[in-house]
This record gives structure tokens, sequence and C-alpha cells, in this order.
């Protein structure tokens, strides 16, 4: 039986440009950044739920022959811990002089989660304007919130799920008329102030910032309006 010859086929260069490749050209980034407030217009409930993911990765680090649950902690403490401090406070919470803060992430996560809200369904066009902007943190990873009353919030939760669920009382910090100053950094061929402020407009009014916001089915905090950092307040 005869075998089949086998032809060796050569890859031809393009004709684009006299016979060679053509190059790629990747256009400049144009960054802004702008500065923008946002305004409370219902409670900012706050919950810092560090202390316990620090307490589930213990658990996992020692596994559950050489892990001790510590004592749980007293009420105060409890509230304490629900404070996101700011590295540069000298006050420790929940002192109402110190230096309090919500997530950069969070306030990006926020904006990212309203994008829908604005009437914009195709998933490119989404992802492409959560990855042109970003919210600057003030330190420690938080945006400072500024606030003129602090009050401590308790109502009952529930801990677990379906048949194991078990009421449990919370404390956690509640701000009252509050205002947090964000620094916004984004690609200006994407996105323009104005965009980024009726991106932020929508996130006030429809997701929130923190416990018990907009998003979530018992919405009653969180909430907020935009003004440029140039308004008067």
């Amino acid at each position: 039986m005869a075998k089949k010859k086998v032809v060796k086929k050569t890859a031809k260069k393009s004709d684009v440009n006299g016979g060679e490749f053509a190059s790629v050209i990747i256009p400049p980034l144009q960054q802004s950044e702008s500065e923008i407030w946002l305004i409370g217009d219902r409670p900012l409930l706050v919950n810092n739920k560090l202390s316990v993911a620090e307490g589930i990765a213990d658990r996992y680090d020692k596994g559950k022959a050489g892990y001790v649950p510590p004592p749980p902690p007293t009420p105060e403490e409890a509230y304490a811990n629900a404070f996101y401090v700011l590295p540069d406070s000298k006050y420790d919470a929940p002192h109402l002089k110190g230096r309090y803060g919500v997530p950069s992430s969070g306030v990006k996560k926020c904006a990212c989660s309203a994008i829908r809200t604005t009437g914009i369904t195709d998933n490119t066009t989404i992802g492409l304007i959560g990855k042109s902007f970003w919210v600057m943190e003030d330190a420690g990873g938080l945006c400072l919130v500024q606030f003129k009353k602090l009050v401590c919030d308790r109502r009952p939760v529930n801990i677990g799920s379906g048949a194991k669920t078990v009421p449990s009382m919370r404390q956690r910090p509640m701000f009252l008329d509050w205002k947090i100053k964000i620094r916004v950094k984004y690609n200006a061929k994407v996105l323009s102030k104005e965009q980024i402020i009726n991106l932020f407009m929508h996130a006030g009014q429809y997701i929130g910032l923190c416990e018990m916001r907009a998003e979530k089915k018992q919405g009653q905090c969180g909430g907020f309006h935009v003004m440029g950092a140039g308004g008067t307040l």
C-alpha cells in the first residue's frame, strides 16, 4: 500500500506594510482623578467582621483537636470590635473623637453593583466599567467617615439558617448625619466625571453601604446622594 506524501506548508508573511506583519497599536491610557462627597441621607450601620474572620481562620489553622474556643466577648467588647478604626486615630473605639471609616473596597463594590441599575445589561460593558475606576483609600484600606452623631444600635439578629436559626442581640455603631469624601481614579477614555457621579447616585439610591443597606431586603440604612467636591456642604 502506497504511503501518502506529506506536504509541508510554509507560512507566508502578510502583505500589509510591504510584506511585513502589521504592528499592534496600544493607545495611551488617559487617567483622571476626581473627588466627590457621599452625603448620607439614611443612617450608616457598620459592622467590622474582622474578629469573626480571624477566629474562623484560627480554627482551621489549628484543626478541631488543637482549637480552643476563646471566651465570648462582652457586649462592650463586641461593640468596640464592630468599628473600622483608621490607623492614625488617636482614640480607640468607641470614643466619639475616634477616626472611623468604611473599606474603600466596599465603596467600589457598591458602585459596581449599581451598574445594572443604570440600564446597562451587556456583561462586557459592565465588566469594562467596573475595571475602569477604583476608589482610593485614606489610610489602612479605609475611607474616613465624617459624622455629627454616633449611636449604639441594638437589635436582634438571626444566626444560622433554617431550623438551626438562633436569635442573638447585636450592638453595632450607627453614624447619623454622615458624609464621606472619596477620591476616584478612572480611565477618562471610558468614563467622565459626570458619569462617575451618576453611577454613585444610582449606588446611593439602589445599593447603599455597609449593613442593612438598600441592596438587602431589610434595606433602610447606608443610603446617600452625591455632590461634587467643589460644592457647598
